[in-house]
């Protein structure tokens, strides 16, 4: 299972744009599922996710900060997360990822929606 891991915000239009963000991960990926967690203003939050997967009978985690850099939230808020979550689960495998903003895919995805985006986009 991959679970995406975002910032969270009061602004609808932004968890809207998460949401469909992880359907259109799910859609792309239709051997894997897909769950989105959030780390503040609302849920699910990374335990909840995680919880309610395992109950799904989940045993093996991606976890994908939707972030642009380990500093601040990947660091000090989900790394500690993910201890207490092995800690508590430990039959389960939780596997977390760089942030996205340091894969080494993100230059060139940068690159290619520049590319291919008309430029009044």
């Amino acid at each position: 299972m991959l679970i995406l891991v975002a910032h969270g915000s009061r602004d609808p239009l932004w968890r809207d744009s998460l949401h469909s963000l992880t359907e259109e991960v799910g859609k792309r990926m239709p051997s894997e599922e897909v769950r989105l967690a959030f780390m503040q203003f609302e849920g699910p939050t990374l335990p909840e996710v995680v919880e309610e997967a395992i109950q799904d009978g989940h045993r093996r985690f991606r976890l994908l900060p939707l972030f642009m850099a380990s500093a601040g939230h990947v660091d000090k808020d989900i790394k500690p997360l993910v201890t207490e979550l092995v800690q508590n689960y430990p039959e389960v495998n939780l596997d977390l990822m760089i942030p996205v903003g340091e894969d080494d895919l993100f230059p060139r995805l940068i690159s290619e929606i520049f590319t291919a985006s008309p430029a009044s986009r």
